[in-house]
């Protein structure tokens, strides 16, 4: 006599004995009936032949399994087959078969595990089921009660985005899911992805004590790698099972990974001490399911946190930088002691805090950016942001886009819309360089929004109010530019209702010495090098020096010989360029003298004004231009030299 023996639940089973043909399944009318909504209404067959008999998948939804393994076509049972239907565990038994059957299905490893795929819990849909499936009230609401736990989740959870408070909120509904379960913990990797720690656990034993984390690493490590679920029906009753179980007293256990797109974060446990209850296979499937949701909800506040805190770093960073540049930018950084540099501060510090633009002029080179950052973070806006632009860098097409914005597909190339300069700048400072480069049509909308307030993205509609102060500069002169049509008049008044003039460094040569200490200073902080400084000559080269290129070029050339020099070294006339060294030796040569540096350096005036002058035939503007000066500054040494 052939037959099904049922062995789902240990200590309790019940035969089936096969006929000819033996239809499997939940409906009232097959042979074997087995009532869970994992079920089919007929699930599966099993035929006699004359080789035996074979078992055949009816088209169920949740498939045959036989020794483990899913069939897809008919397949010969042998005696001591395990057939899994849903929740339920089958052992084919043949009377007249040389081989008996097993008492019990046994793994080498630990009592009657079973295990589940990684897959979500393969339930079906609320209709299909009511469509196909239910068959009375108690498999509907059953079917009802596992669909609310996902939602009770889901809702409960929905907005916690710290590890540690998710995983206690996951715990409390698994133990209302569960109420035979004695322990329910979740254990991560740690970073070398081997050794798992308990990081949430709750446990109804208050007597447990320090042994309450207690955990079979190896357990934990086959459902990771082998990416499955486990159950283990009745722990104690096995001697390969670890004895850090049965300390706990755990009887039967689920164990789940938790797996994630990228990787496996650990696993979700759940424990019974009840000698009465042990898990079973649908308890392990909803299990599964739950696991599989967990892991996401981890994996998710994971990077929530790591978003967190890299949002909190950058936050940092930036007021870092914001202080640094602060500090950099404050009055007593710029260098100069002489009185057009201290007219200069002056002025720049009564027009800090007030609302109206500002230009700045100047040669390239003589500060003018260093002096708008003074303005913005000494004033009322430091907090703010500071936005720098050079006009002359960016093409006319682009230079609106960059100052405005635009909106997504006003020109080609522009795939998403993007914020203008005057937006990110809002409620602080921007700075327009070179603006006598600017063109007129562009002229004329940065005037409305100096006039109005406001702007209108390029390709859009919408009105943007903005709150930003502008700061401009050029080394153009802007009224003659006006004269020719280069740039708008009505423009120029609107930004230059502060003028302020930076004067080159020719005209402040005085400032030379504290200019070259400076950077010697900060060069050699910079390459970690030390000099003891410029030999007198080499200071006299460097004081009557032009400098075309002002602070700037003087920057550069102390940068470049500390670069190049020895280690604790004198920096002599050797270490300067050709076109500082070449061009004024013959001059110290012709204009020596006795007497202080003072006096040297003016008699060298003196005698360079007057060459320049004869150089000129008189003509002072020319002169002016051969010696490197303005002519204001030419008329001035005139008149205090007594020179005719």
């Amino acid at each position: 006599m052939a037959e099904l023996i049922n062995i789902t639940i240990p200590g309790q089973k019940k035969s089936y004995s096969l006929k000819d043909i033996t239809i499997i399944g939940r409906a009232s009318t097959t042979d074997i009936r087995l009532d869970d909504p994992m079920v089919s209404r007929h699930h599966a067959r099993i035929s006699k032949s004359n080789s035996g008999f074979l078992i055949e998948d009816l088209g169920s939804r949740n498939g045959v399994f036989l020794n483990d393994e899913r069939i897809t076509s008919p397949y010969p049972l042998t005696n001591g087959s395990k057939v899994c239907i849903g929740p339920y565990t089958l052992v084919f038994n043949d009377a007249e078969s040389a081989h008996p059957s097993p008492r019990e299905y046994v793994s080498n490893e630990f009592t009657q595990i079973i295990m589940a795929t990684k897959e979500p819990l393969p339930v079906e849909s609320i209709d299909e089921a009511i469509c196909h499936e239910i068959t009375n009230k108690a498999e509907f609401v059953q079917l009802q009660k596992r669909l609310k736990i996902f939602h009770d989740i889901t809702n409960a959870i929905g907005n916690i985005f710290d590890i540690d408070a998710l995983l206690e909120e996951i715990i409390k509904i698994i133990f209302t899911v569960f109420p035979h379960a004695g322990r329910c913990f979740v254990a991560l990797q740690d970073s070398d992805e081997t050794q798992l720690t308990i990081r949430t656990i709750h446990t109804k034993d208050s007597d447990l004590g320090e042994e309450n984390h207690i955990m079979s690493q190896t357990l934990a490590q086959r459902a990771i790698n082998e990416q499955k679920s486990l159950l283990v029906m009745d722990t104690q009753m096995d001697s390969n099972v670890s004895v850090s179980m049965k300390i706990i007293g755990a009887r039967s256990i689920l164990c789940a990974p938790l797996i994630c797109p990228q990787k496996t974060l650990g696993i979700l446990q759940m424990e019974s001490k009840s000698k009465n209850y042990e898990f079973s296979k649908a308890d392990l499937n909803l299990f599964t399911g739950i696991a599989s949701q967990v892991a996401l909800l981890i994996y998710n506040a994971e990077l929530f946190d790591e978003l967190k805190k890299s949002k909190e770093r950058i936050e940092s960073e930036n007021k870092n930088l914001k202080k640094q540049q602060k500090v950099h930018s404050a009055f007593s950084n710029i260098i100069g002691e002489s009185l057009k540099i201290k007219e200069v501060l002056e002025l720049v510090k009564k027009v800090c805090n007030a609302p109206y633009s500002v230009l700045i002029t100047g040669k390239s080179g003589s500060g003018k950016e260093l002096i708008a950052k003074s303005i913005h973070y000494n004033s009322s806006r430091s907090d703010q942001p500071f936005v720098v632009l050079n006009c002359a860098a960016i093409p006319r097409d682009l230079l609106e886009s960059e100052l405005f914005g635009h909106e997504k597909g006003a020109f080609t190339g522009a795939v998403e819309t993007k914020q203008g300069l005057f937006e990110v700048a809002n409620k602080g400072t921007i700075f327009l360089d070179e603006i006598g480069d600017m063109h007129p049509h562009t002229q004329a909308k940065l005037l409305r929004v100096l006039q109005e307030k406001e702007l209108q993205r390029v390709g859009g509609t919408k009105v943007i109010k903005i709150d930003v102060r502008i700061l401009a500069a050029t080394n153009k002169d802007l009224k003659t530019a006006i004269g020719s049509g280069e740039f708008r008049e009505d423009l120029f008044y609107r930004l230059n209702v502060v003028p302020v003039h930076i004067p080159p460094l020719c005209e402040r040569r005085e400032d030379i010495p504290l200019l070259i200490a400076h950077f010697l200073e900060t060069s050699c902080a910079d390459v970690g090098k030390r000099v003891k400084g410029f030999t007198p000559e080499a200071v006299t080269l460097l004081l009557n020096y032009s400098w075309p290129g002002n602070v700037r070029e003087l920057r550069n050339v102390v940068e470049r010989i500390v670069t190049l020099a020895p280690d604790d070294s004198m920096l002599g006339v050797d270490m300067l360029p050709q076109e500082i060294s070449n061009k004024s030796v013959v001059q110290l040569q012709k204009y020596k003298s006795t007497g202080t540096l003072y006096e040297a350096q003016k008699q060298l005036e003196i005698e360079m004004i007057m060459d320049a002058l004869k150089s000129a035939e008189g003509n002072k503007s020319r002169a002016a231009e051969l010696l490197g000066i303005s002519r204001k500054v030419l008329y001035e040494k005139i008149e205090a030299y007594k020179i005719s």
